[in-house]
């Protein structure tokens, strides 16, 4: 079985959501409300969220030859590394309300905000390449999982580890590799 379709998946999408909205989203709600709840929320919508970029994926590849979809992958990957790079996000995104259900308040939060988001996107065009939905979507996941709750854990602490622009530069240029190997047709 081949692993690239996980791997890519999941060394991407990781990367690109350190530091991302969602991250200092969940970074913040963490702070101050139930953790097992805030994670359980942002895993139900991821799924959802991913899920719903796979099928598009997989109905993409049906319909649309695969040197398009290199093409387009390759262009959308070059554009959000270069988004990423320009991006103006600070750690002081804080926003703390009061959350009378932290579960269904996370899960409404990062649903909306990942809708048509680059992780979503990044889910479309690499299911669309690998043709590989199951092993994309088990990556995008287990990606997604593993930063939510690293930013659980870290809480408030991450950007004094690591600083922001660290982090999105090192996005950024992942990003607009991938894209650049993608339009070279690797």
């Amino acid at each position: 079985m081949d692993l690239a379709p996980l791997l890519t998946t999941f060394s991407l999408i990781a990367i690109a959501e350190l530091g991302d909205k969602t991250q200092l989203t969940v970074i913040a709600l963490s702070a101050g409300y139930d953790r097992v709840k805030i994670f359980a929320g942002v895993i139900l919508a991821f799924m959802l969220v991913t899920g719903l970029g796979i099928l598009v994926g997989e109905t993409l590849f049906q319909y649309v030859p695969a040197n398009l979809i290199k093409i387009i992958a390759g262009l959308l990957f070059v554009i959000f590394g270069i988004w990423i790079l320009s991006s103006r996000e600070s750690c002081d995104t804080e926003e703390r309300s009061s959350l009378s259900n932290p579960l269904f308040s996370t899960f409404s939060m990062i649903a909306i905000a990942e809708m048509g988001d680059k992780t979503q996107l990044s889910a479309i065009t690499l299911a669309a390449k690998y043709d590989s939905p199951y092993l994309v979507f088990a990556g995008a996941i287990l990606a997604l999982a593993s930063i939510s709750l690293m930013g659980i854990i870290l809480g408030k602490k991450l950007c004094e580890v690591v600083p922001l622009p660290k982090i999105k530069l090192g996005a950024g240029i992942l990003f607009i590799l991938f894209g650049f190997l993608f339009l070279a047709g690797f």
